[in-house]
């Protein structure tokens, strides 16, 4: 049996002085998913988060939580009966209240008891027990977001709304606690929405991504869908580094400097760009086949490394953007590679990850 849908969003439309801010938003969430709200500052994300909760009324569109409609026309349910709970950038923890008291703060509908025992049930979750009587100032980053985390939850919400939550954190202490989040959210069977501009966070943690641009989705699929089948060159790009190549389609497919690449559905003569993955291209040995290259720079990035080439001048030929210094790309390569900077190499293609759009 399908998880129950507790987020509805339907064609939601809103602006600010005449101009558009949200054109036609749909999307939904079901019960223990975690779908993202991903894409560029500016491009409506934290206003949908907004509409959602209750906190602006839209132009236009519907928003249902658990079957109910909470906004429509005529209709807007207030913030506090929707059964939401939202966790903002700052956490917003109440300076002068103790952490345990912070937890309880939304559970005035149970007894005493019952909101101390609940409370407590979450601040273990967290890891955040032994700081049950502290004030949120004694706290790290970290730790106050674990306790805004567990306030979230308490009042068992239908929905939960997270803003940049991770984004006031260091890289390492990041990941620590966006992982311990993912698997607390996925188990309280709640519905939670977040929004980001880091793809890798958005890849990471949600199993569902929207991606927006300039107030309108663009994409809605899995991680793997958006990044293995971007629905056009923005996503692409957004997701990831690329390199890009300009050419005309020919017997479907279309001539780049690394070789010919398949290019269904576009008829002969189609001005196209081709996008290519850094981590699409292989380095083979000295003399192979594949197009020659030389190595410019290797950079060894955490898990991969990051190699900067240059296209030999018979390689480029007439494609991309003819620099008279060459065409430059960049090549991602797991763990490390056995080459040297100032060698020349040939390179090969990974076809699943390249791309072919309309030349705009």
């Amino acid at each position: 049996m399908s998880a129950p849908i507790l987020l509805e969003v339907e064609d939601l439309e809103h602006g600010y002085d005449g101009e558009t801010v949200l054109d036609g938003v749909s999307f939904a969430v079901d019960a223990g998913e975690i779908v993202c709200l991903l894409g560029p500052s500016g491009c409506g994300k934290t206003t949908t988060l907004r509409l959602v909760a209750g906190l602006e009324r839209p132009a236009g569109g519907r928003v249902a939580i658990a079957g109910e409609t909470v906004t429509g026309p005529g209709l807007t349910v207030p913030p506090e009966q929707r059964r939401v709970s939202m966790m903002f950038q700052d956490y917003a923890l109440f300076p002068h209240l103790r952490v345990r008291d912070n937890v309880t703060f939304g559970l005035s509908r149970l007894a005493g008891r019952e909101q101390r025992r609940r409370a407590d049930e979450l601040l273990d979750k967290v890891g955040m027990s032994a700081y049950a009587g502290a004030y949120p100032h004694v706290l790290s980053g970290g730790q106050q977001q674990r306790v805004a985390l567990a306030r979230a939850l308490a009042p068992e919400p239908y929905l939960v709304l997270l803003d940049e939550p991770f984004s006031g954190l260091d890289p390492e202490l990041r990941g620590r606690v966006r992982d311990d989040s993912m698997h607390l959210l996925k188990t309280s069977g709640a519905a939670t929405l977040f929004v980001t501009h880091n793809a890798e966070e958005a890849m990471m943690m949600a199993d569902r991504v929207v991606v927006m641009q300039a107030g309108r989705v663009v994409q809605n699929g899995t991680p793997e869908e958006i990044y293995c089948e971007p629905a056009g060159p923005f996503v692409a790009t957004f997701l990831g580094e690329v390199n890009r190549f300009d050419g005309l389609v020919a017997g479907g497919r279309v001539e780049t400097p690394l070789g010919s690449v398949a290019a269904p559905g576009f008829v002969d003569g189609s001005a196209v760009q081709v996008l290519v993955r850094p981590e699409a291209i292989r380095i083979g040995e000295p003399g192979g086949a594949g197009a020659e290259a030389r190595i410019e720079a290797i950079r060894m990035v955490g898990r991969s490394t990051l190699v900067h080439l240059t296209l030999a001048a018979a390689a480029r030929g007439v494609y991309g953007p003819a620099a008279p210094e060459g065409i430059h790309l960049h090549v991602r390569s797991p763990g490390r590679i056995d080459a040297g900077e100032g060698e020349v190499r040939q390179l090969s293609l990974d076809g699943e990850q390249v791309f072919v759009f309309p030349r705009d």
